[in-house]
């Protein structure tokens, strides 16, 4: 039995429109993936300049579609994982102060105090390096300021004292974070000079 004209055009519109579909499809993909590559070349050809490469490339990766090849979004996305990691810290290192505060403040009374208060101020001197007028001097004034709070903070938790034995794992994880917040740091650093220069 023959299927009327009209029918047959139906059908033949039909395919067509899903072949249409999933051929944009196909294309938005591949685009999103060739982009993706270029933005993770991207990171990884900028991450040479730092210190501390595998962490700069560990920690921008995630965020390639947003960095896509553009220098100022590489270093924006740089501070603000580097930030967002500082005030997850303070929030740890402050909530160890509360649950745990008796026994710190016994075996060591001035270290644990000041590490919330330098993370806070470090938080503060990057939160400074991120503004839009803020000329390229200021930016590395304050990123550099930061990194120096950091690494204060992080010398707090080298310091030889008896929390080390009941707290090992927690002076560890502390100590850990830290040294991380330093070497983000510098690797902001080193991503803005390079592309400053």
């Amino acid at each position: 039995m023959a299927i009327p004209m009209a029918k047959h055009y139906k059908v033949l519109l039909l395919v067509l429109s899903i072949s249409y579909l999933f051929s944009g499809e196909l294309t938005a993909a591949t685009t999103a993936t060739t982009t993706t590559k270029k933005a993770l070349n991207f990171i990884k050809s900028s991450c040479k300049t730092t210190t501390y490469q595998t962490l700069c490339v560990h920690s921008l990766s995630t965020y390639a579609n947003t960095i896509q090849t553009n220098p100022k979004h590489l270093i924006k996305t740089a501070l603000a994982v580097t930030m967002k990691h500082a005030k997850s810290t303070k929030l740890f290192v402050s909530h160890l102060k509360k649950s745990q505060y008796r026994t710190l403040q016994d075996c060591a009374p001035s270290p644990y105090v000041f590490t919330t208060d330098r993370l806070a101020e470090a938080i503060r001197e990057m939160e400074l390096s991120d503004s839009e007028s803020a000329p390229q001097s200021k930016f590395l004034f304050h990123v550099s300021k930061a990194q120096e709070l950091f690494t204060s903070a992080s010398d707090d938790w080298e310091v030889e004292n008896t929390c080390s034995g009941r707290f090992s794992s927690t002076v560890t994880s502390v100590q850990a974070r830290l040294v991380n917040l330093r070497k983000e740091t510098s690797n902001v650093m080193s991503l803005f000079n390079a592309f400053a220069n």
